[in-house]
């Protein structure tokens, strides 16, 4: 078993002794590998190179810096500086003990999270309610990666749900003013070009592309949008263009043009019915509605293999997203539709200046919220 001895040369300069990995705990990999120390040799530093948390700091440096590297123990020095080729990495002993006593409340918070679960398996008429999982600080920041809503399950939004309105309540609120000021000015700038594109002259299919692109921030509550569902199951067809809502449930929406005609005139009995476009619609996505429900394990299977959701296809919504009621010119006309509207069975005719007007009541909600962090920011 090697050693080496360090002092102090001549110029007061530290110099370096080393022990050589032997620990069997360690594995081959290491087997052999130095571990260097500076001036006096720590007391925790065994004779086979091992030292708490040694084996997961040699393996974590190693895949971080390939190549030639020493690892150094040191009094109070924490540093990475490359020398003659050879990468020095020094950690203090107060790092190392710092990661001890993490280690040791984490342990203690896992022991009695074990002992009070299994209390209450074993104990119910006393031991009634098992406790949470401890929670272990930073793991939310490692967890909440780009692109995570895509993996969570049903039961994972259902705890975040739960989870940020008492958030929101403490700590969060200053994040989430900073957040809505950041929001606000391109939502401003997207309703502004809802709204020139509404008076533009586009064919459907441009709408489809358009909305398609931008519903999930138009339209609060919408986590994920899916197009044509590939299912073969017989000669079934599905829709085009899917929402998924934030409690993973469905939502079927039939894109139209801003200037279809909503309504109709009966001038006989003065009232107002479905222009037989959005009839049309109105059946087509009743179809839709019926085979995604008759077909509903193969969606849910569809989407779970596809993107990784965990779906309700419980009574799915559907929505016909058409005309523009700024065009109604009387009371009788607004009531009429609003009445025909509700009417429908899990389908609602939404026009685009609603959807435009939804937007601009989100940006306001926003404006709200940021707005003490700006009197906070001028004072």
């Amino acid at each position: 078993m090697r050693k080496k001895a360090a002092g102090a040369n001549r110029s007061g300069v530290l110099s370096l002794g080393f022990v050589v990995v032997s620990n069997r705990s360690y594995g081959n990999a290491l087997k052999g590998t130095k571990v260097y120390y500076e001036g006096k040799r720590p007391p925790r530093l065994r004779d086979d190179g091992s030292i708490q948390f040694g084996k997961n700091m040699l393996e974590a440096l190693q895949k971080k810096l390939p190549g030639r590297m020493k690892w150094i123990l040191t009094e109070k020095t924490d540093s990475i500086a490359e020398v003659k080729g050879v990468t020095e990495v020094r950690t203090s002993l107060g790092v190392l003990a710092r990661m001890g006593s993490e280690k040791f409340e984490r342990d203690r918070d896992v022991k009695n999270d074990i002992v009070q679960r299994k209390l209450s398996t074993v104990y119910p008429s006393y031991f009634v309610d098992p406790p949470p999982a401890p929670y272990i600080a930073g793991t939310l920041a490692k967890t909440l990666s780009p692109g995570v809503s895509k993996k969570m399950s049903s039961k994972d939004k259902e705890a975040v749900n739960r989870f940020l309105p008492e958030y929101f309540k403490t700590e969060a609120m200053s994040s989430v003013f900073l957040k809505a000021s950041s929001q606000i000015e391109s939502l401003r700038e997207l309703a502004a070009d809802i709204l020139k594109e509404i008076d533009s002259a586009h064919t459907e299919n441009w709408w489809q592309s358009y909305i398609q692109g931008k519903i999930l921030l138009i339209q609060q509550g919408y986590i994920r949008s899916i197009e044509k569902m590939n299912i073969a199951i017989g000669k079934s067809k599905f829709p085009d263009f899917s929402l998924v809502t934030h409690d993973n449930y469905l939502d079927i929406l039939e894109i139209k043009k801003p200037d279809t005609p909503v309504l109709k005139h009966d001038s006989g009995r003065d009232n107002y019915f479905l222009d037989s476009e959005i009839s049309r619609a109105v059946i087509q996505l009743e179809n839709y509605l019926d085979t995604v429900s008759r077909h509903s394990d193969a969606v849910r299977s569809y989407i779970k293999d596809e993107f990784e959701l965990e779906l309700k296809v419980v009574r799915p919504r559907g929505i016909i997203l058409a005309g523009d009621a700024r065009a109604f010119i009387s009371a009788k006309q607004r009531d009429d539709f609003r009445l025909m509207s509700q009417g429908l069975k899990n389908i609602t005719i939404l026009t685009y200046d609603e959807l435009h007007t939804r937007l601009n009541n989100y940006i306001t909600v926003l404006e709200q919220f940021s707005a003490p962090v700006r009197k906070a920011q001028k004072g």
